[in-house]
């Protein structure tokens, strides 16, 4: 860590005589303040210097100078030998510092480093150049897809950057919305990208405003700011994505009783990441918990975010959470089962722990690099797991061994907690020590998830036994097969269904069960065991919403593991019995479970939902990678950007909109055909029409969707229009339904005059006088009589020219 000097100024505020009398106050202050720090020795306290920052002739100036000097001679850095052809372009880079210059883009340094008169570095020597700059503070370069195109030549611009949004609320800005701003981060951590733009048109910040984006990436690949990209898992809604979280600007600390209600002994886990020091510096738990942000959802409890100074709670799925909190020198990790922790799945409390390491791993080797320090092996911190009381920790080394007794003051074997934490992933048996599930989870109800993963580990054979031990009638068993003949796998889980519904089983009676039986009470453990999917998909698209193409291409593959996929992702027994009765093909029945799944409130319909429900149902993620290969993610992104503003706006869009001109609108600018107009006007009601409108635009993306915000602005609706407006440059047109403009309408095979009619149609509809073209085709008999006194009986004006423009595309 770079040496910190302490200087203290306002000496002009002293009296001469008293000068000396303050210095020693001041010093003696600090010492005492840092006494116990395990940093003091960082500081650099001597010379004491005391400043009058107004006068340039004090002479404690110059003494200042050589500290600093004398310092950085002292640099681990300073010595090292730097081949010359590099110094000319440093000196160029530094004389534009000089200038008032601050970035450069990365072909403005190729230039810069091509036209010099002394050496031209090679592509390989200026990347290095550029690494080793940025290694020892004098330039900020990161080589990643987002930020490599553009140099921070002046890193004190990073100061300012910083200065702009996070600082003490004595230094907010006076002017009410952007204090207003400032407010709102510091009490729930969440700024608007538009709002931190507005801070930046301030005039001392200015200079940063032409860089806006770039300087926001880099914010998020710092993990200062970080974007909710997951859906909260009580309302199923997807945070708007110009939101995001400013872990550093929440002051405000957890006054919730979430961990007392919540994290009790009988369905939490714990372990603590401790490190060497007596306190952990506050930026590294805010990297970290912006980290947790992008991985899992931010959890609701009693209409509250359960994000605070130093705490963050997260949903990981239906039945576990998380908490990630400070306390002194250790990371707290909570994992929570909603019924015990008896039934917590090993392989998910192995990935959240083997995560949060891997994240706390990267962030402190990142922390040494930007000190030129070489990355230790050793790491700063070490894993310690806890008894039921969170009371006792025992560090992994010494559980790992297996040899000593790990238990506790309170009884506790803290081996037993130890073992979920660290599940070999591939593992099929239980270890030979495993004494099954816990009292509390044997009093509990097995789950329709836990009941399928039985079934699908047990024998035909021994399933039909079991039930029958349990009571079961063999006629009922008999029905089922013939219900479903073809399907075994069915048959076993809706028996196990019936045994929970009909007889109230829990697991100590499946566990009787089998232990009469003489089978081994171990089946048991694998009910809360989960598949290790090894995915070859990117993880931007696995964190996305599938889009209606992916969920029709992946639906005719799914084939009769239909229910098991259903049951998998979350869906009740009634919802896919209905969608069975109601659908005979096995492919419509897919369809109809996948999109079910993608709306329901209380799911995160993620593809690595998707891809993990296909492994755990045996019907493998092959299929799913087929289908996403070519999938852009930034596509992904957007349509689900696009999809959120239009849900938000839906109501309004629904009720207040007429829909008739919005579709002239459209069907001028090729968007839509006159097929997709009957198909929305067939609807007697202006609320179905519209839904059907909002259907057909979600499903054609762009350019249907800024052309539908176009009309909207056009036509009286600018509110609900600026509301919809977003950048969807990035959205591609669905691949089943081309642009008309581009293809010639060859997605609907339309001939030519219709096109050229439908380019036109708003100029046909209101420009012209449609008696006299109607009496001309009438005696050229391309229409009848009858189809001319149909289009007469329009209600208006435009009312005739549309029926009429309807008999020109039949």
């Amino acid at each position: 860590i770079p040496k910190i000097l302490f200087v203290a100024t306002h000496k002009d505020k002293v009296s001469l005589e008293n000068v000396e009398t303050r210095r020693e106050e001041l010093y003696s202050g600090i010492e005492e303040l840092f006494k116990e720090h395990e940093g003091k020795h960082h500081l650099v306290l001597r010379p004491l210097i005391f400043v009058n920052a107004k006068d340039k002739a004090d002479p404690e100036i110059e003494v200042l100078k050589k500290t600093i000097t004398e310092l950085t001679f002292d640099h681990p850095c300073w010595g090292e030998r730097m081949p010359n052809a590099c110094v000319p372009l440093e000196l160029e880079i530094a004389e534009l510092v000089a200038e008032g210059k601050q970035i450069m883009s990365l072909v403005e340094v190729k230039e810069l480093n091509d036209i010099s008169e002394v050496s031209v570095l090679s592509p390989e020597q200026l990347t290095d150049f550029l690494h080793y700059q940025h290694s020892l503070g004098k330039i900020v370069y990161f080589d990643t897809p987002q930020l490599r195109d553009n140099v921070i030549i002046s890193p004190l611009l990073m100061v300012e950057v910083m200065r702009s949004f996070i600082t003490d609320v004595e230094f907010w800005p006076k002017e009410d919305k952007t204090r207003k701003t400032f407010k709102k981060m510091s009490e729930n951590g969440m700024i608007q990208k538009l709002d931190l733009y507005q801070i930046w048109e301030q005039e001392e910040f200015c200079q940063i405003l032409p860089f806006k984006e770039y300087i926001f990436d880099m914010l998020i690949h710092l993990d200062i700011v970080s974007e909710q990209r997951r859906y909260d898992t009580k309302t199923g809604s997807r945070l708007p994505i110009e939101h995001f979280f400013v872990p550093c600007m929440l002051t405000q600390r957890n006054d919730t009783d979430f961990l007392t209600q919540e994290c009790t002994p009988e369905r939490t886990l714990s372990l603590a990441f401790v490190f060497k020091g007596t306190i952990i510096p506050p930026a590294l738990p805010n990297r970290l918990i912006c980290a947790c942000l992008s991985m899992w959802t931010l959890k609701q409890y009693r209409g509250r975010k359960l994000m605070f100074s130093g705490f963050v709670g997260l949903s990981v799925d239906k039945e576990h959470d998380i908490v990630v909190c400070v306390e002194g020198n250790k990371i707290l990790l909570y994992l929570i089962h909603k019924r015990s922790k008896g039934l917590i799945v090993p392989e998910i409390a192995t990935s959240v722990r083997e995560c949060l390491h891997l994240t706390l791993e990267r962030i402190s080797e990142f922390y040494q690099s930007t000190v030129h320090e070489k990355v230790r092996s050793q790491l700063p911190f070490h894993t310690e797991y806890s008894c039921s009381r969170f009371i006792c920790y025992f560090p992994e080394e010494r559980l790992a061994l297996k040899t000593d007794e790990c238990v506790c003051k309170h009884g506790d074997d803290i081996t037993l907690n130890w073992k979920v934490w660290n599940q070999e992933q591939k593992q099929k048996q239980c270890d030979l020590d495993c004494t099954g599930l816990s009292e509390d989870a044997l009093s509990q109800f097995p789950n329709n998830i836990e009941l399928l993963r039985l079934s699908v580990n047990c024998e035909t054979r021994m399933i039909h036994d079991l039930a029958l031990h349990l009571e079961m009638e063999e006629t009922e068993w008999s029905d089922k097969v013939e219900n479903y003949p073809r399907n075994t796998q069915m048959v076993k889980f809706l028996t196990l269904i019936d045994l929970r519904e009909n007889n109230g089983i829990r697991f100590r009676d499946l566990a009787k069960g089998l232990t009469e039986m003489k089978l081994t009470m171990h089946t048991l453990c694998m009910m809360r065991r989960r598949k290790q999917v090894m995915s070859n998909i990117p993880d931007d698209i696995l964190d996305s919403i599938p889009t209606d193409e992916i969920l029709d291409n992946i639906s005719p593959q799914i084939g009769k593991m239909v229910f098991q996929l259903g049951t998998e992702l979350g869906l009740s027994i009634a919802d896919l019995e209905n969608i069975d009765k109601c659908n005979c093909d096995l492919t419509a029945q897919s369809k109809e479970v996948l999109f079910t799944w993608r709306r329901d409130k209380l799911v995160r319909p993620t593809i690595r939902v998707l891809e993990q429900a296909l492994v755990n149902s045996r019907k493998g993620a092959r299929c799913l990678e087929e289908v996403v290969k070519n999938v852009d993610p930034k596509t992904l992104r957007a349509v689900e950007t696009v999809t959120d503003r239009i849900k938000d706006n839906e109501d309004r869009i629904i009720h207040n909109i007429q829909t008739s001109q919005i579709l002239d609108h459209m069907m001028t600018h090729l968007v839509i055909s006159a097929d997709d107009r009957l198909d929305v006007e067939h609807y007697p009601r202006h609320d179905d029409q519209n839904k059907a409108l909002l259907d057909i635009v979600i499903k054609r993306r762009e350019p249907a969707y800024s052309v539908f915000v176009d009309g909207l602005r056009n036509y009286g609706y600018e509110d609900i229009a600026n509301d919809l407006e977003c950048v969807t440059h990035d959205i591609s047109p669905s691949p089943t339904l081309v642009s008309a403009e581009n293809e010639g309408f060859s997605a609907w095979n339309v001939p030519l005059y219709k096109v050229r009619l439908q380019k036109n149609y708003v100029k046909v509809i209101t420009d012209i006088q449609h008696e006299s073209i109607v009496d001309h085709l009438i005696s050229r008999e391309v229409v009848s009589v009858d189809d001319g006194k149909k289009i007469e009986s329009g209600k208006n004006t435009t009312g005739k020219e549309q029926e009429f423009d309807g008999h020109a595309f039949a």
